[in-house]
């Protein structure tokens, strides 16, 4: 080989081993890439669920989607408008897992427009795209500020007056609508769906030092399902369901407020009557929970007589003035109307009692398939 040769042989070496070089090392990099995601990736699925208190949704899932949870929580906190990445492609059901139970733990974050956030992905991780209403930090300054306004009219009581007094202010100002809503709907805006309902309850709760979350299922009422959420909470160690938005006049018929407590605090079996839960965020109350009526000694028991105890309540509601009674009646019990009727009248023979008496009509309000109800009196001029 001559020399020309021979420089001609190692230049056109060079110049493949200079074009070679890009693609091994995009091949190396590539190479490297997929063993740090990889990694990244056994380090992910092979954590351990945590648990986290008082976060209940976030509780339910799985590492991943905690993952997920976790950078949406941070970014959603800041108002950011992408995440940090996370070390795997999550599927459109574990990313809607995620978002749903960040909203669902925390009711403030009530500025997201949910239709428009998305994922955004790589072959090897994802981040989320999150979009906020134009006042959207206003609504959830307007949101703290009204709470506190309600915290400062339950500060000095217990927490179990807490929750129902809680529960009647939310009953009494909010007002049910189809549109889908937030805590600021329901708190702000007076109006609002269950979700609405219930994620107000639960920021009301949690800010009176209450534990309660918010259920996610379906109602049934007669032949029709629909979507619908409502409350789980604990009060003294026991477990109870409450649906503020069945609770509401309007569910009820009545034209002006009423006092309904049907759907307040009820084990699981008799909140299953109508309600079924999409996901438990908490342990099931068992039949032994207290409800409202049986702890306020409002609840006729199975085979008792009806007439002494219905006497009593009306002859307090008329010394008092009451417009309201509420008790709850056994399903299989004597035909109710008569009941109160005969109540009435022997109340109003009371000549001892100077009140004004009661007039004959009145009005029921059916509140729950447990038997709970509300009776709305009319006196006499």
């Amino acid at each position: 080989m001559t020399g020309n040769q021979k420089k001609r042989f190692v230049g056109a070496a060079a110049c493949l081993l200079a074009a070679a070089l890009p693609f091994g090392m995009y091949f190396g990099a590539r190479a490297l890439s997929e063993i740090r995601f990889d990694a990244a990736l056994h380090s992910v699925n092979d954590a351990e669920v945590q648990y986290r208190e008082g976060l209940w949704h976030f509780n339910n899932l799985d590492v991943r989607t905690q993952q997920l949870y976790l950078v949406l929580y941070d970014a959603m906190e800041a108002r950011k408008t992408e995440t940090d990445r996370v070390s795997f492609v999550p599927t459109e059901e574990e990313f809607a897992a995620a978002f749903n139970a960040v909203l669902w733990d925390y009711p403030l974050f009530c500025d997201l427009v949910r239709e428009e956030c998305t994922m955004r992905t790589t072959a090897y991780s994802a981040s989320a795209v999150l979009s906020y209403m134009p006042s959207g930090n206003a609504r959830r300054e307007a949101l703290v500020r009204t709470a506190d306004a309600w915290m400062r009219s339950v500060s000095s009581i217990d927490k179990n007056t807490a929750a129902q007094q809680l529960h009647d202010m939310l009953v009494r100002t909010c007002t049910y609508t189809e549109a889908p809503g937030t805590a600021y709907d329901a708190l702000v805006c007076y109006a609002s769906d269950s979700s609405g309902y219930a994620l107000a309850y639960a920021y009301l709760c949690r800010e009176a030092g209450i534990d309660c979350a918010v259920v996610n299922g379906s109602v049934s009422v007669g032949d029709v399902v629909g979507e619908h959420a409502w409350n789980v909470l604990t009060l003294d160690g026991e477990t109870g369901y409450t649906d503020a938005s069945w609770n509401d006049t309007a569910f009820a018929g009545a034209e002006n407020f009423i006092p309904l407590h049907g759907y307040y605090f009820l084990s699981s079996d008799e909140i299953m009557a109508d309600h079924i839960a999409g996901s438990d965020p908490a342990p099931k109350a068992m039949g032994d929970t207290q409800s409202y009526y049986e702890k306020k000694n409002l609840r006729i028991s199975a085979g008792e007589e009806p007439e002494p105890f219905l006497i009593a309540l009306l002859a307090e509601a008329r010394r008092v003035g009451s417009r309201f009674v509420e008790f709850q009646y056994p399903a299989d019990g004597k035909d109710l109307h008569g009941v109160i009727a005969a109540a009435i009248d022997a109340v109003n023979a009371d000549a001892a009692m100077t009140a004004p008496r009661l007039r004959s009509e009145y009005k029921c309000y059916a509140a729950s398939p447990a038997g709970g109800m509300t009776v709305q009196l009319f006196y006499e001029e």
